[in-house]
């Protein structure tokens, strides 16, 4: 017969399926299991639709006795959807399997509770150190009551991130092109500085990966930022943090934090405004900023096997904890957790 862990890593794996859809919602995936049969799976798809027990339990008959294997605590209330503990309870399902607590403060226990309460077995932390790292944006943010910070940037051998005159280098290969565009489905925000708006003219959506496209913020204290850039011009909103210029010209907002603080009244909005995960793509200025006043939980280091001779500096960064992967022939990957790598 197939081990809790087996089924607990297909929960995990389905839950990864909802990844760039259903921020800021948690990932999670479930399958319903009777006498080593699998009766039914599901996860969550996208934000505001079906939870993943609902979507395993479509088309199940008779769940009574199984066991549901369940990537994160489920629900107790009723938010977009109703209480996924009641549908367990409906169906009679004689065990319940948990890999994570939802921190969620709407949750935090009183799903195990319910589910306790109706006589269900109920057993937590099933390869639950694989559940904290897929769902550790959400996590941090509801135990913190801050924003993720994950830091990305990408640089030559020789670690420069530009051109002298500030003409942008491409030093992703195809590979690692995909694999930002996921990072961005996967964070909430994503933000550069103005030099950075002004000098790539980027567009900051998610274009080679599927998923959403996450809430554009630019950091120009002085409002500066050029006027016929992509981030003002097209459909898609943006929203820049300056010291004192507040308007709105359609989706485009500019909004005044102060001169004192500049960078914890950002924090302190984002925390106001429920902005879980913040993806920041540079420049070096902005990244090292951040990394000396505001906790950093997360950084992204591409490299190239190209040097430039000279150039831009790339952002001076302790690395001592970080995994390297190679991504394609040309490419590697530096990812660093905290102090303590979970990568």
């Amino acid at each position: 017969m197939l081990t809790d862990e087996i089924w607990m890593q297909r929960a995990l794996d389905l839950a990864q399926l909802g990844g760039g859809f259903v921020v800021p919602n948690p990932w999670v995936g479930c399958v319903v299991v009777r006498d080593g049969i699998m009766l039914g799976e599901g996860y969550h798809a996208h934000y505001g639709g079906p939870h993943a027990e609902v979507r395993a339990f479509e088309g199940i008959q008779d769940a009574s006795g199984s066991t549901a294997y369940v990537s994160l605590e489920p629900c107790s209330h009723t938010g977009k959807t109703p209480p996924c503990a009641n549908l367990l309870i409906k169906h009679q399902v004689q065990r319940v399997v948990i890999c994570n607590l939802d921190p969620n403060p709407l949750v935090a226990g009183q799903g195990v509770a319910k589910l306790q309460a109706a006589g269900i077995d109920v057993q937590i932390g099933v390869l639950s150190e694989k559940g904290e790292l897929i769902n550790r944006r959400f996590f941090y943010y509801h135990r913190n009551q801050r924003s993720y910070i994950t830091v990305k940037y990408a640089s030559s051998a020789d670690q420069f991130i530009a051109h002298s005159n500030g003409h942008a280098q491409v030093f992703s290969n195809a590979i690692s092109h995909q694999l930002v565009h996921r990072l961005r489905a996967e964070h909430q925000a994503i933000l550069v500085g103005v030099n950075t708006a002004n000098a790539d003219n980027p567009s900051l959506t998610t274009r080679s990966w599927p998923g959403n496209s996450p809430l554009r913020f630019v950091l120009d204290p002085q409002a500066r930022m050029d006027d016929n850039l992509v981030l003002l011009q097209d459909e898609f909103p943006t929203y820049i943090f300056t010291y004192s210029v507040t308007k709105s010209v359609g989706n485009k907002q500019w909004i005044a934090l102060g001169s004192v603080d500049y960078l914890k009244t950002f924090m302190t909005y984002c925390q106001e405004n429920s902005i879980q995960s913040i993806l920041i793509e540079g420049g070096a200025r902005t990244i090292e900023t951040f990394m000396q006043e505001i906790e950093v939980q997360e950084i992204i280091h591409i490299e190239s096997n190209e040097a430039l001779d000279s150039g831009i500096a790339a952002p001076h960064i302790d690395e001592s904890y970080a995994k390297k992967y190679s991504v394609g022939s040309n490419n590697s990957w530096r990812i660093q957790l905290g102090k303590e790598n979970l990568a």
